[in-house]
């Protein structure tokens, strides 16, 4: 039997345990981020923690002249923390942005590939957020990508998060992009979802972690 603990921005997925166990537990939802971001979500001796680049200096400043903002990009930086004693696996192709805007139909977007976040960023015009890693509809991808492309393209992989393997005791970072086409503002009412972690080798599965994106937005 499973219940859910919510203290301030964390959110706690405990066991009914004996007493000394359930103090254990809640104990973890006060810890913060590994970077110290305030949007996090920690159980099971995992915390997952997401600062969003919401500012054009910021993201400049990461990224160089061609960066994520300007072109409605979401740079998304995800920290993973495991303090058990066992690897977690990670699969990155089912973390989701979900968007919950008010009147608007909800929306689940996939992390861009970085050929396409590229793109988008190199070349940026309008378009709709989407939801597939496939170019986005009426937008051609190029055939001749120049070197500038190709900086960018690796500026882009060098920052990005890959790992898939978290091993104990360590903590991991990176980026994940989103075409939120310029909807920054749309962040307040999203969440990081990351649904299919899993200790190593025994693949029993933790429970999902949903990070809460708007206590970033007010630091």
């Amino acid at each position: 039997m499973k219940r859910r603990v919510h203290i301030g921005h964390a959110v706690q997925d405990c066991l009914l345990l004996p007493l000394a166990g359930a103090f254990a537990c809640l104990g973890l939802a006060a810890q913060t981020s590994p970077q110290g971001m305030p949007a996090h979500d920690a159980h099971q001796g995992c915390v997952i923690s997401a600062d969003p680049y919401t500012d054009a200096a910021r993201s400049k400043e990461k990224f160089g002249k061609k960066h994520p903002y300007d072109a409605g990009v979401l740079a998304l930086e995800v920290g993973l923390r495991n303090d058990t004693d066992n690897p977690i696996s990670v699969n990155l192709e089912r973390i989701r942005l979900m968007l919950e805007v008010p009147g608007e139909r909800k929306q689940s977007l996939e992390p861009l590939e970085l050929d396409d976040a590229a793109d988008r960023i190199a070349e940026p015009g309008g378009t709709n957020p989407v939801f597939s890693r496939s170019p986005l509809p009426g937008r051609k991808v190029k055939g001749g990508r120049g070197k500038d492309w190709q900086k960018l393209r690796a500026a882009l992989t060098a920052t990005a998060l890959s790992s898939d393997i978290l091993p104990p005791h360590s903590t991991t970072r990176g980026f994940l992009f989103f075409d939120v086409n310029q909807h920054f503002d749309w962040l307040a009412h999203a969440s990081l979802y990351v649904p299919e972690l899993r200790f190593v080798p025994s693949r029993e599965e933790l429970l999902y972690f949903e990070v809460d994106l708007a206590p970033a937005l007010r630091h």
